[in-house]
């Protein structure tokens, strides 16, 4: 049988999803769907949430039989792009269907989304992107078997700033973040539980500093959605580091020099409130984009001396 839904049952079922939620929702543990059931393929699922429609992409593995459950990422675009561009450039997909999980790729709204200080109507508008987001995973337990003790979330510069947010708000549903080019961008935040939390950060990132800065001219950090002050990557593991109560020692390990990477490594507090851990990937001279491959706009496809996608789930998403 066929794993693709028409495109009328697609959208009927996101809008029973959004209509009735409580219906659908899965139960406290994870069981074989037993409703409107996932097999493997590609789905784009719209839905109404508080008014707005929303969409988001599906990919389900081939390995995906519905009797086992599995884990879920959410897979967050960068500002201007949208969860097609995400899904080609992240390497989330292929990792998908090499280790077994489920991965959504959800669109903000106007290309953007409301993480803290960041970006254009997401955040000039106030959208609740943390409950839309919280509502897929729901929306997912029930179309799925998922693992509900191994929902993780990832994205790229707004995206990452997304995956920041969801740490700090949703932690009662995500096991663990991984924000790319993006600081939490806040001194604090009150997750309702220990999560484990890291950034991928580059030292030549000229478009969200890795040192941080602070807006010119006496204007606001964050203007009408532009994020003209941030804060710095390190400022940013030091402000999770006291979110989760984490002790002063510190791991470090070099990372491979690549082609001119030298002096790229990796630090992680693993002393934390709950056993968990939050850290810090740095590129040395690693700009924006640093998924390797990405060639837009003919961009140089050497991005990093690591494969972002597989060494987010070799080193952190392996629990």
């Amino acid at each position: 049988m066929k794993a693709r839904f028409s495109r009328f049952r697609l959208h009927l079922a996101a809008l029973l999803v959004a209509l009735g939620a409580a219906l659908l929702a899965g139960p406290a543990s994870a069981a074989p769907c037993t409703g409107i059931c996932f097999t493997p393929g590609d789905y784009s699922i719209t839905t109404l949430h508080k008014g707005l429609l929303r969409n988001y992409l599906v990919h389900v593995p081939a390995s995906y039989t519905g009797q086992k459950a599995v884990p879920l990422l959410l897979d967050f675009h960068g500002f201007s792009k949208d969860a097609s561009n995400e899904r080609q450039w992240s390497g989330q997909l292929a990792e998908s269907d090499k280790r077994g999980f489920i991965v959504v790729w959800p669109n903000g709204v106007s290309l953007s989304w409301n993480a803290y200080g960041c970006c254009f109507l997401g955040d000039a508008l106030n959208i609740d992107d943390v409950s839309f987001n919280r509502a897929v995973i729901t929306a997912m337990k029930g179309y799925a078997n998922i693992d509900a003790d191994r929902v993780f979330v990832t994205g790229i510069s707004n995206g990452g700033g997304m995956a920041q947010r969801m740490a700090c708000e949703a932690a009662d549903l995500v096991r663990a973040s991984v924000s790319v080019s993006y600081p939490l961008n806040r001194p604090s935040c009150a997750p309702a539980k220990p999560i484990s939390m890291w950034e991928i950060a580059g030292t030549a990132d000229g478009t969200i500093s890795y040192a941080g800065n602070n807006a010119p001219l006496g204007l606001p950090n964050d203007l009408a959605g532009i994020p003209l002050g941030v804060q710095g990557a390190r400022e940013s593991l030091a402000a999770w580091k006291a979110i989760l109560g984490c002790s002063d020692e510190l791991y470090r390990e070099q990372l491979p020099d690549g082609t001119h990477y030298a002096g790229s490594r990796f630090e992680e507090y693993r002393s934390c409130n709950g056993g968990v851990r939050t850290g810090l990937v740095t590129i040395a001279n690693g700009e924006h984009v640093l998924y390797n491959g990405y060639t837009e706009l003919g961009s140089n496809p050497d991005k990093a001396p690591i494969d972002v996608a597989p060494y987010i789930w070799d080193h952190f998403f392996n629990l």
